[in-house]
């Protein structure tokens, strides 16, 4: 990794007032990950993995999660979550030398994280601290994190062939507030709409359905880690109505983004499937 394209990980405290389940998250980098308080439950291939306060631990990329947030009443659900480029795990494992590299991205918890590790952590998650180092160092950093989840069992599984649904998300990130449409992808892959549709549709997926869920999985970070408005969150997604988007909000998650935020309101229901119409309703 060339030191001037390495993107300064920023490390983002998550916050949440009510109890709720969301499926089908994808990330698309690696996080590590502590809770602070409440109770985490992530859930990968039926397999449940869960953390409780103090826990540290590791989410993968491009690997759909279920993710249960539970405050523990009168305090908010908190994580720290720091994402951390997957080529420097790569790199820290193959310094390591002999280390097991699941076959499989799973999350994975860190266990008896020693107080030197503990310390390193809250210093990466810190806003500014990586960034006033000289590049290098801050991915020595960074990489002595990395060794140190490994060390204490949370190890990042092997990555895949990047599909072209991970890719088309890591464009829609760049900015979700764009008018993203068919032709657009198409032009940034160089290939054709037909060929985009049928390559997505052979991933059992669409444009259109991968559009929304990247939208909306941005719109979850901003309520969880932000205190702008839901207005302002729905223009950060490309939504021009808040309405509209607080609609499509609770069609995907199954639950309003104010009851994320602040838990003044019950759930309906826990959770939705992303759904397969390959419409996107309204504007994951």
């Amino acid at each position: 990794m060339e030191d001037q394209n390495f993107p300064i990980p920023t490390g983002a405290l998550i916050r949440q007032g009510g109890r709720a389940c969301f499926r089908h998250l994808v990330n698309t980098s690696p996080l590590l990950i502590r809770v602070q308080s409440g109770t985490k439950i992530v859930t990968a291939i039926d397999k449940p993995l869960r953390f409780d306060a103090g826990a540290y631990g590791l989410l993968p990329d491009y690997q759909p999660l279920t993710m249960e947030n539970i405050p523990k009443a009168p305090q908010q659900y908190q994580t720290v979550a720091l994402p951390v480029p997957r080529q420097l795990f790569e790199d820290a494992y193959a310094r390591m030398g002999s280390i097991a590299i699941p076959s499989t991205p799973l999350p994975a918890r860190s266990s008896n994280m020693p107080d030197e590790a503990a310390v390193l952590f809250e210093y990466c998650c810190q806003p500014g601290n990586l960034a006033r180092l000289p590049v290098a160092i801050a991915r020595a950093r960074l990489m002595e994190l990395i060794t140190w989840f490994a060390l204490c069992g949370a190890v990042l599984g092997q990555s895949r062939s990047p599909r072209l649904e991970d890719r088309l998300r890591q464009m829609v990130e760049i900015d979700p507030a764009f008018g993203w449409t068919l032709r657009h992808a198409a032009r940034s892959f160089n290939m054709s709409e037909a060929t985009l549709r049928r390559r997505l549709a052979a991933e059992n997926t669409g444009f259109s359905e991968i559009l929304s869920d990247t939208r909306m999985n941005r719109a979850l970070g901003l309520v969880q880690t932000t205190t702008l408005s839901m207005a302002q969150i729905a223009l950060e997604v490309g939504y021009d109505s808040p309405s509209q988007f607080a609609a499509r909000f609770k069609e995907r998650f199954g639950t309003s983004p104010r009851h994320v935020r602040n838990g003044s309101e019950p759930v309906e229901r826990i959770g939705t499937e992303v759904e397969r119409s390959g419409a996107d309703v309204l504007s994951g």
